[in-house]
């Protein structure tokens, strides 16, 4: 009975992630009336904890290059990078790394990259603070974490979680970002965390 009851609320939020994405990644399309605002993070480069709760045993770093369709309070984002992880207390460390390359759909709702001015001027702070629902393919199933070691890796994982950023807008059209982000993946159970850097480019500053 737990068991079922538990696959029953799990099917659940993964539902309502999807339809989630779905729904926010919509109403970012429609975006403004002035038109979406477009944001290429080239790269993000960040310390990554793949799982949170293990974090003594795995531990790396990764790059991702992501496009960004939004407003000033809702994104809905496509991406693709790789991780590069260890286990730290190995003896072995050679035989511990792991690459592991992924793309991910995401979509957030909150305050995107932006501040009371709306960014309307240079010389400023702005904030990122956003709940978020996405999607993630992980291309090496070694790399995905997993509840018990019996337990085979899911590559296609959603997951709910929530971002954090802020920045100093030095020019209209390349910024960069300090970024914190936790996630958690429902298929495998597991919290993930990243910190890092976003360089990014305003591509509608550029095309005016």
């Amino acid at each position: 009975m737990k068991k079922s009851s538990l696959y029953n609320s799990v099917s659940k939020i993964r539902a309502v992630a999807v339809v989630s994405l779905l729904f926010l990644g919509a109403l970012t399309l429609r975006a403004q009336y002035t038109g979406p605002r477009l944001f290429l993070d080239v790269p993000h480069i960040y310390f990554s904890a793949p799982d949170a709760e293990n974090i003594g045993h795995r531990l790396g770093a990764g790059a991702e290059v992501a496009m960004n369709v939004g407003t000033h309070w809702s994104v809905a984002r496509l991406g693709a990078g790789t991780t590069f992880t260890f286990d730290p207390q190995a003896e072995e460390f050679n035989k511990t790394t792991l690459w592991g390359p992924y793309a991910l759909l995401e979509a957030g709702a909150g305050l995107y990259r932006t501040n009371g001015n709306q960014c309307a001027k240079d010389r400023a702070s702005a904030f990122t603070a956003i709940g978020k629902v996405g999607t993630r393919y992980d291309f090496n199933k070694k790399a995905v974490p997993v509840d018990t070691p019996e337990d085979s890796p899911k590559q296609i994982d959603f997951t709910v979680g929530a971002e954090l950023g802020y920045f100093y807008i030095r020019d209209e059209f390349r910024n960069l970002e300090v970024v914190a982000s936790g996630n958690y993946l429902l298929n495998a159970k597991a919290f993930s965390a990243t910190f890092g850097l976003k360089f990014f480019l305003n591509l509608r500053a550029r095309s005016r």
